[in-house]
């Protein structure tokens, strides 16, 4: 197409050159026509060869960010046997992230204790001596609204879990991750519900004492009346662990049941609270060797 062109453009010039001549052997009218003509057919192929602008440009192609884990101010970290990065939030941001679905558990006649929504139908678990010879009991929100216990729909006496029905609507509902993978050392909270002092928060971190089936936890804050069915959660805002007891000999010291139990919990019918089975007592001899080897640890 350049060639083309580029004579197209020569013969223009030598026509110009030889006007004169041109004019006295075809006429003046046929010269302007013939010379015409190559302008347009030089100017037709000289454009045929342009760039576009736009396609000469190249624009450099940036990755879109990723979505952050979580919102707020994260900060990165690498948890122990983790492959990548995740991120850990602030404790105030973990704070605002689960305390909508942390409950109070208030039994008729009998106490109270902590609970936390887990699924999408209104399932409320706690520890099973929480609700343990009750016959009535109500679940307390975040919001402060009461809704009336219905049943049991799942229990484990010997790791001191149970499910309990509620029919709370799913405007009140936010149900909790579970992640059951943790390791001795992680961080992690702690938020129990009370009566007078509402929601507490206490950090701390898994321990390695061997206090099995239970995993055991340090916690700067020590627990306190009504803890029992607290959420245990990593950085992330995961339940790794429910709040089973505190130690005999230090309240700094707790232990708390796997998150693995509770997802092995299959739900069945709602029945009566006063038909749930008979609680196994945690063993208090493993309190108080805990306690010793937590004192000897530190």
């Amino acid at each position: 197409m350049k060639i083309i062109a580029a004579l197209l453009l020569i013969l223009l010039l030598l026509a110009v050159l030889f006007y004169r001549r041109l004019r006295e052997s075809l006429g003046r009218s046929a010269v302007f026509s013939l010379g015409a003509a190559l302008s347009v057919m030089a100017g037709s192929f000289a454009c045929h060869d342009l760039v576009n602008p736009r396609d000469a440009i190249q624009v450099p192609q940036i990755p879109r960010p990723s979505v952050q884990a979580e919102k707020s101010a994260a900060t990165a970290v690498v948890e122990p046997g983790a492959r990548r990065s995740v991120y850990a939030l602030a404790d105030k941001d973990l704070y605002r992230k689960v305390a909508p679905s942390v409950v109070l558990v208030v039994c008729t006649g009998k106490g109270y204790g902590t609970g936390f929504f887990f699924g999408p139908n209104g399932v409320v678990v706690t520890n099973h001596h929480v609700v343990q010879g009750a016959t009535q009991a109500e679940i307390v929100t975040d919001r402060g609204r009461r809704y009336p216990v219905k049943g049991i729909v799942a229990e484990d006496p010997a790791n001191d879990l149970v499910m309990l029905s509620t029919g709370i609507p799913s405007a009140e509902l936010r149900g909790l991750t579970v992640n059951p993978f943790t390791d001795a050392g992680d961080r992690i909270v702690v938020v129990s519900r009370h009566k007078v002092i509402a929601n507490v928060l206490s950090e701390g971190t898994v321990t390695a004492l061997p206090v099995h089936p239970w995993m055991g936890i340090r916690l700067a804050k020590p627990l306190s009346y009504g803890a029992s069915g607290s959420p245990v959660f990593n950085s992330r805002g995961e339940v790794v662990a429910i709040i089973r007891a505190g130690d005999q000999q230090d309240n700094h010291t707790g232990f708390a049941i796997p998150a693995a139990r509770l997802t092995a919990l299959a739900e069945k019918g709602p029945y009566p609270l006063s038909e749930i089975a008979a609680s196994e007592p945690l063993d208090a001899h493993i309190l108080v060797n805990a306690s010793a080897l937590g004192a000897a640890e530190r």
